[in-house]
């Protein structure tokens, strides 16, 4: 997840969540970039509140014209997005700094300890915001019906291949998962067992069993 970008930018170095910051946007975009990269701060800010202090020495994004790539990516330190992103989008790929790019899986059909888990961060993003509550927005997918096979099928943890790897449901039913756990365990104890999970493996690969295992012991739960 490393990135090299050449090119003409427009370079602003700042603080985001009291960790240094630089952002580096193409000067055409410079205007309707502006709105969306200035919360980074408040959304490092709320991370470090859930997942604990920012893993690395810098922060930031990268804003290139480049929509004919069709996608963002979690760059260690400075996400690059290939068109001007929405606050929403900036929560995923910030989130990934910790649950991604710091912790790590161990194989790619446990792809939902990125994804799922970045998932549900830009969902607590939204309500931090005054959208919907993470508690809304899973009431709001399981109600997708069951003919829907893409939404419930693969299960989450079990992708098949590598054509399946980033289907829908790894992202969403992965972020159900969490917000299912955080409704079963309480506030408390959901967010410690965020925290430990950062802590404990940061810079390290990680499985779902060894996600399973942290839980049931920080819960006290099967």
């Amino acid at each position: 997840l490393a990135t090299v970008a050449t090119g003409r930018f427009r370079l602003r170095r700042s603080q985001a969540g009291g960790v240094p910051a630089l952002t580096a946007v193409d000067p055409r975009l410079a205007r309707k970039s502006r709105q969306a990269l200035a919360k980074t701060d408040p959304i490092v800010e709320l991370f470090t509140s859930l997942f604990g202090p920012y893993p690395f020495g810098e922060v930031g994004a990268i804003v290139d014209s480049a929509s004919f790539i069709g996608y963002a990516l979690e760059t260690q330190t400075r996400p690059v997005y290939d068109q001007p992103p929405d606050s929403v989008l900036i929560a995923h790929e910030l989130a990934h700094q910790w649950v991604g790019n710091s912790v790590s899986l161990s194989t790619w059909p446990e792809i939902w300890l990125n994804e799922g888990f970045a998932t549900w961060a830009e969902w607590r993003w939204q309500q931090q915001a005054g959208g919907a509550t993470t508690a809304e927005r899973f009431a709001e997918e399981f109600a997708t019906p069951a003919s829907e096979e893409r939404f419930w099928n693969p299960p989450p943890a079990a992708v098949p291949g590598p054509q399946k790897l980033f289907t829908e449901s790894v992202y969403t039913r992965g972020a159900m998962t969490l917000e299912a756990l955080r409704q079963q365990v309480g506030d408390g104890v959901f967010y410690a067992i965020l925290r430990r999970w950062a802590a404990e493996h940061a810079y390290a690969n990680v499985t779902t069993a060894d996600f399973i295992a942290l839980a049931e012991d920080q819960s006290g739960q099967q």
